[in-house]
């Protein structure tokens, strides 16, 4: 019984507190088409319910270009400093949980060339007709109820125009849009948004017990949601109530599979070391899964690349499995080969729902979020398996919860380089495993099935993004010189210079035959080898660069959003412990071998950066071995009392608030500014 009063309390609490964040007076300004003076837009987009696209319409994207407009100049110059919106025959305004209460609602609208009625109907089923005349923007007000479940709603419609040369269904012109509440008194909550929120709450205090931290973690964080949420209610009321229902659901699914997690340890943990420790990490690959995709599909969020990513899954359904793309100026320009791995692994996923655009770019966003996520299980085993306890671990995976490289593309829609990287990561976990050194036992010669398993991985990895490629191959470059260096000094080393030769050869052998080679990439290498050079960067420009980025002092591989700089110190700092426990840690020298050729990778392909202005993205690629690293020094302030506790649970909080802080920006700002 005692197990109940605590979550039965906090719920209880979270729904006071709730309830009286839902007292404060909501108002709400809904910039149609965009606002000029932030040079913002589509802002409206989630609130408006089939209308037609922002005006004036962007004409191009570089303000460089003295000759052409962006979109805020031609508002400037064309009307005035106003951007619309064309209503349709039947548009809707619809601001969801924003509480049972009555609202002065203005609108600044326009008609049709000679004017036109309209009907305007509220929640209750009040209508309001009224005439808008020909000419220029006017101010309705308009007192509008809620509906039962504290949804604003407003049905506007219109007899549509049939303007010369202009398809579009064409109702009215809508500027501007104001919400301010006038009831006095205590108002009445939506309580579905309470209803979600609720099983949120306690799905999420399930979550936490089950992996393992305890009643106090679990109260810690299920209260720290209970406040997030309240002041999100109070003073960004739809950021939340848009989507309440996505959180509910995401978490659930995170305490349903980290509950059986437990159940797992606690039934086989006995004869099984890793099932035995398996609850937190399904916990915490849980929480970066439903991160992401909150983010993703929070109904603000814009993107640009991923519409292309659904398409590319189509072509690879159909069996069009040699893709080509495009490449930046920036890369050598031309049509470039486009790997299709990550679509073959996620097309299985089209047999569950019904073929369209809409369930394609689901199956792109879920699969790239699910792969991504699972990053954090190899990062466990090469720890575990090199002999550091479940919290080096822990601490480790955290770091990657939020990694701000793979959110910065996450929120663009590059999901092909995220889930290629994902598809990679198997070859590191192999090496680190130890799948590249030489045989033990009497027989020298390589073990079929390791060399087969190292081979498979090998190949997948290197038709799984042009990026990653690059980087993959700079890897297996550094761990051959490494071998054969070893094998020049008759030193055992790390890595076995058979066995890697082999692997390579025949993982390379095997997609260069049946795939880079195919008669499409051929040609467009022959197109691409008479271009004109790319200006490429000097050494001292890279060197300085990277080592800016590394650090976390400068954004890596000229993205937007910089290395958390506590994760950049705290990773060297661990590079450092592990080089200097060597001696003490035997089993990690698969692991310590495979961060070095991690980061020499990494580092023999900023040579890229002296032909071509923008090299892989490297930054992204390294983050899982500064998550690796990073984990050991946090893990050793641990074991240092408890100021060191302390110093380590600052950081861990300085690495993940860092990462929840731009992935908000991110959601927030893209292709909004």
């Amino acid at each position: 019984m005692k197990g109940f009063l605590v979550p039965a309390g906090l719920l209880a609490a979270a729904l006071t507190l709730w309830i009286f964040a839902y007292q404060v007076p909501f108002r709400q300004v809904i910039h149609v088409g965009g606002e000029v003076t932030t040079q913002r837009r589509f802002d409206d987009q989630p609130f408006l319910l089939r209308v037609n696209g922002s005006e004036p319409a962007d004409r191009v994207a570089d303000p460089d270009q003295p000759e052409a407009w962006l979109w805020w100049w031609e508002v400037l110059e064309r009307t005035g400093g106003r951007s619309y919106r064309w209503t349709t025959a039947e548009s809707t305004l619809l601001v969801p949980g924003v509480g049972g209460q009555t609202y002065l609602v203005e609108l600044v609208a326009g008609g049709q060339p000679g004017g036109v009625m309209t009907t305007w109907e509220t929640g209750e089923g009040r209508r309001t007709t009224l005439f808008l005349p020909e000419g220029g923007p006017r101010r309705y007000l308009l007192l509008a109820a809620t509906e039962g479940n504290g949804d604003l709603r407003i049905i506007m419609r219109t007899p549509p125009f049939e303007a010369p040369g202009d398809r579009r269904e064409l109702g009215f012109v809508l500027y501007d849009l104001r919400l301010q509440g006038v009831d006095q008194g205590l108002h009445t909550p939506a309580w579905p948004q309470l209803l979600w929120l609720g099983v949120a709450l306690l799905a999420l205090y399930a979550w936490v017990l089950a992996a393992g931290a305890g009643r106090s973690g679990a109260v810690a964080l299920a209260s720290l949601g209970m406040l997030a949420a309240a002041a999100t209610l109070i003073w960004q009321r739809p950021a939340l109530t848009l989507f309440t229902s996505l959180i509910a659901q995401l978490t659930l699914i995170g305490a349903t599979a980290t509950l059986l997690a437990a159940w797992a340890a606690r039934s086989f943990g006995e004869r099984h070391r890793l099932v035995a420790g398996l609850a937190p990490v399904v916990g915490l690959v849980t929480a970066a899964f439903a991160l992401r995709m909150a983010g993703m599909l929070h109904p603000h969020a814009l993107y640009s690349d991923t519409m292309l990513q659904a398409n590319k899954l189509f072509e690879a359904s159909l069996g069009q499995i040699f893709m080509t793309a495009g490449l930046p100026t920036a890369t050598g320009g031309g049509v470039g080969p486009y790997p299709p791995a990550p679509f073959l692994v996620m097309m299985p996923a089209m047999l569950l729902v019904e073929s369209s655009a809409a369930n394609r770019i689901l199956i792109v966003q879920t699969g790239t979020a699910l792969l991504d996520s699972l990053v954090m299980v190899a990062l466990w085993v090469m720890l575990r398996h090199a002999g550091y306890r479940q919290r080096v671990a822990l601490l480790a995976l955290t770091g990657y919860l939020l990694p701000v490289t793979a959110l910065e593309s996450f929120s663009v829609g590059e999901l092909a380089n995220l889930s290629g990287q994902a598809l990679a990561i198997p070859l590191l976990l192999l090496l680190a495993l130890g799948a590249g050194a030489r045989p033990t036992g009497p027989v020298s010669r390589p073990a079929p099935a390791l060399v087969s398993l190292l081979g498979v991985a090998l190949a997948v990895a290197l038709v799984a993004h042009s990026g990653v490629t690059l980087s993959i191959g700079a890897v297996m470059a550094a761990a051959w010189l490494i071998a054969l260096l070893d094998y020049l000094r008759q030193h055992d080393g790390p890595f076995n210079l058979m066995r890697l030769s082999l692997v390579a050869a025949l993982a390379l052998g095997f997609v260069l035959v049946f795939y880079y080679t195919a008669p499409v990439y051929l040609a467009s290498l022959r197109e691409r080898g008479g271009g004109e050079a790319v200006r490429g960067m000097g050494l001292p420009a890279i060197m300085v660069d990277t080592a800016r980025g590394i650090l976390g002092l400068a954004p890596p591989g000229r993205r937007s959003i910089a290395i958390p700089f506590v994760l950049s110190l705290a990773a060297l700092g661990g590079l450092a412990l592990i080089w200097a426990q060597r001696h003490l840690q035997p089993r990690a020298r698969a692991l310590r071998a495979t961060l070095l050729v991690w980061w020499l990778g990494t580092l023999l392909t900023q040579g890229l950066l002296l032909v071509a202005d923008q090299g892989v993205r490297w930054g992204l690629f390294l983050y899982p071995a500064l998550c690796l690293s990073a984990g050991l020094l946090l893990g050793a302030f641990w074991q240092r009392g408890r100021a060191g506790r302390l110093v380590s649970s600052l950081m861990v909080a300085y690495i993940i608030s860092y990462g929840m802080i731009h992935w908000i920006i991110q959601v927030r700002d893209y292709f909004h500014i």
